[in-house]
């Protein structure tokens, strides 16, 4: 297995995680998926720098580059609790809902999507990754959608290490950030 696997370490995303290891609720997943998506994205955010001159000086702006697109992937109704305000501080981010319980439906997803591959940046989101149903999106994503697996990023909250492990074999340029593996 040739996996990508960054494990986000962020002392408040510790605490968090084992205060949701007790408590189960809704708002650690809030907070965790926050701070896992801003640790991934704050590795791929372009940004652009505008000077601006005054009268009296040169004002510094930074903007994000809009010349780059950034898509999370993701089934609202299973991670709505995390991405939830992310619009809120990166509203550049386009979210886009897939259902991908079987072929079909990830079809009916993303058949109007666009993807270019220069200009995009690609994360799947989800809260657990226990099962093959992410690895029937990334099938998708690379015949239909001629993504190269390097080019898709997994972020999740945990990860099954049997499903990372196929994974692995099937996709080994994949990158996967999560906070804790079981």
């Amino acid at each position: 297995m040739k996996l990508n696997i960054y494990k986000i370490s962020h002392p408040i995303i510790k605490t968090l995680l084992s205060h949701l290891h007790l408590n189960k609720k809704e708002q650690h997943y809030k907070y965790i998926g926050f701070l896992l998506i801003y640790e991934i994205f704050r590795k791929y955010i372009e940004i652009n720098k505008i000077y601006i001159k005054q009268i009296n000086n040169i004002k510094l702006i930074d903007v994000i580059n809009k010349n780059k697109k950034y898509l999370i992937l993701t089934d609202i109704s299973n991670t709505y609790d995390i991405i939830n305000n992310i619009k809120e501080i990166l509203p550049e981010v386009h979210i886009i809902h897939v259902d991908y319980q079987d072929t079909y439906k990830i079809e009916e997803s993303l058949k109007n999507l666009k993807i270019d591959i220069n200009i995009s940046k690609i994360l799947i989101v989800e809260k657990i990754i226990n099962n093959d149903t992410i690895i029937n999106l990334i099938k998708y994503l690379k015949k239909k959608k001629n993504l190269h697996s390097k080019d898709i990023n997994i972020g999740c909250i945990i990860s099954n290490e049997e499903t990372l492990n196929k994974m692995g074999n099937h996709y080994p340029e994949l990158k996967v950030y999560t906070t804790k593996i079981i």
